[in-house]
Parts: structure tokens; C-alpha cells; sequence
């Protein structure tokens, strides 16, 4: 287990607690009231901690806040997420941005610009 500040970790299994990381990539990792910024494993776990960016098979997030999560199979319990790119989600989720929501987003944006477009013109 990790207890102070570190850069980067790369292994098969992880278990970071009351730290601050910038990278890791592991096949396992679980963290507690810790901050990573970024992550890639095949099962990561958190709990009371916050991270950036999260890309792994199974993910599962306890208390905990988010800034982007992709992953195959999703579990979020009393957290906060902005961005959720997952199939299968289960949990109560808080997501600001889903998948569905992104491609909402993204259709109403070309259908604005292209009416836009016809209503104001533009010479070429």
C-alpha cells in the first residue's frame, strides 16, 4: 500500500491509500481516500477518493468523484461522475454527461449550425 505522493505506478495489482497519483496502470487496482489522475486497469475499485480519468474492464466506485469513466461494466454507489462511457451501469448514478446524452448533444449542435446556416446564409 502507498501512503505519500508518487508519479507513476505500473504492475499487476495496486493498492493505493491516502495518496496523491498522477498515472497508473495496472491489472487490479483498488484506491482509498486517495487522488489519481489518471487510470487504466482491468478491475479498479474506489472508494472515498477522487480521479480524473478511468479506463478498465470493471470499475466500481464508492463515495467517490469522477471526472471521466470508461470501462465495460460500471458500478457507482453515492458518487459523483461528469462523463460515463459504459454498456452495462448499475448503482445509483449521478452522471452529468452519458453516453446517449452525448449523441443528443452532438445531434443538436449539427442541426443548429446547419438551420443557422440556412437562416442567415453565407457567401461563399
Amino acid at each position: 500500500m502507498a501512503e505519500n505522493g508518487s508519479t507513476h505506478y505500473e504492475t499487476d495489482s495496486v493498492h493505493v491509500g491516502r495518496s496523491a497519483v498522477r498515472s497508473i496502470n495496472a491489472a487490479s487496482v483498488r484506491v482509498e481516500q486517495s487522488a489519481v489522475q489518471r487510470l487504466s486497469a482491468g478491475s479498479a475499485d474506489f472508494e472515498n477518493s477522487a480521479v480524473g480519468i478511468v479506463n478498465g474492464s470493471t470499475i466500481e466506485v464508492d463515495e467517490s468523484a469522477v471526472g471521466i469513466v470508461a470501462g465495460d461494466y460500471v458500478k457507482i454507489e453515492d458518487s459523483r461522475v461528469a462523463i460515463l462511457l459504459a454498456p452495462r451501469v448499475s448503482g445509483n448514478v449521478k452522471a452529468f454527461v452519458t453516453l446517449p446524452a452525448a449523441f443528443a448533444f452532438g445531434a443538436g449542435y449539427f442541426f443548429a449550425r446547419a438551420l443557422a446556416g440556412a437562416l442567415f446564409g453565407r457567401d461563399r
